[in-house]
C-alpha cells in the first residue's frame, strides 16, 4: 500500500468517494468497510500521489457499481427502479475497469523502464563499454569539534508531527500489523504485508500504544 505522507489524504478521499452508511449500519461496521477499501486500493500497489487517486477512484466506483446492484434487488417490484440501478451498476463497472487499464498501463510504463535500467540491460546496451570517467574524489573535510547539539528547527517538528499523525492513522487502520513491528522492534523478519516507510515504522516504536 501507499505508504508515505500522503497515505491520510488517501484515505480521506477514498472515505468521501464510498457509498454512504446503509440503513442501520454501525460506525465499527463502517469503519470495517473503509478499512476493506483501502486494502483494495493498496492491493493496487499505487507508488505515488496520482497513482494513489486513481486508485481510490477505482475502488470507490466499484463500492457504488455494488452498490447500485444491492439497491437494485430491494425493488424487485418496481421494473423502473431495478433498470435505472442496473444501467448505473454497469456505467460504474465500465468506469473502474477503464481507470483499471490507465493505472496498469502505467505502471507497466515504470516497470519497463526500470528493468531497461538494470545492470544486464544496461550491459546489453554496451553501457559498460563506453568511456566514463570516474569522479576525483572529493577530499573530506576534517571532523568539527564537538559542539552542543542544535536546538531542532521548526520543520523538523513539523516534519515529526506528520509523521506521528500518519502512524496514528496506520495504527488505527492496520492494529495488527502494527502489534507485530512492536513485537519485533521493527519491520518483523517474515514481513507478508506492504511495509510503511522507515518515518512511520520510527514513529510507531516510539508512540504510546493505543488503548483498546
Amino acid at each position: 500500500m501507499l505508504a508515505s505522507r500522503n497515505y491520510r489524504e488517501t484515505f480521506a478521499y477514498l472515505c468521501g468517494l464510498l457509498p454512504p452508511p446503509l440503513p442501520g449500519e454501525t460506525q465499527a461496521a463502517q469503519a470495517t468497510r473503509q478499512r476493506g477499501a483501502m486494502e483494495a486500493v493498496a492491493a493496487l500497489h499505487p507508488e505515488d500521489a496520482f497513482e494513489a487517486r486513481l486508485a481510490a477512484r477505482i475502488v470507490g466506483m466499484e463500492a457504488h457499481a455494488v452498490d447500485s446492484l444491492r439497491e437494485a434487488g430491494l425493488h424487485p417490484n418496481d421494473p423502473d427502479k431495478v433498470f435505472r440501478c442496473r444501467a448505473q451498476a454497469t456505467s460504474m463497472a465500465r468506469q473502474a475497469d477503464s481507470s483499471l487499464r490507465t493505472l496498469k498501463r502505467i505502471q507497466a510504463t515504470r516497470d519497463k523502464q526500470l528493468a531497461e535500467a538494470h545492470p544486464a540491460a544496461m550491459e546489453r546496451a554496451g553501457y559498460w563499454f563506453r568511456e566514463v570517467s570516474p569522479p576525483e574524489p572529493v577530499p573530506q573535510p576534517a571532523p568539527p569539534a564537538a559542539e552542543a547539539e542544535p536546538e531542532r528547527t521548526r520543520a523538523e517538528i513539523d516534519a515529526d508531527a506528520a509523521l506521528d499523525a500518519d502512524a496514528a492513522l496506520y495504527e488505527a487502520v492496520y492494529p495488527d500489523r502494527v502489534a507485530r513491528i512492536r513485537a519485533a522492534g521493527g519491520l518483523p523478519a517474515r514481513c507478508e504485508f506492504g511495509p510503511p516507510e522507515p518515518g512511520i515504522v520510527a514513529a510507531l516504536l516510539r508512540r504510546t500504544p493505543a488503548l483498546t
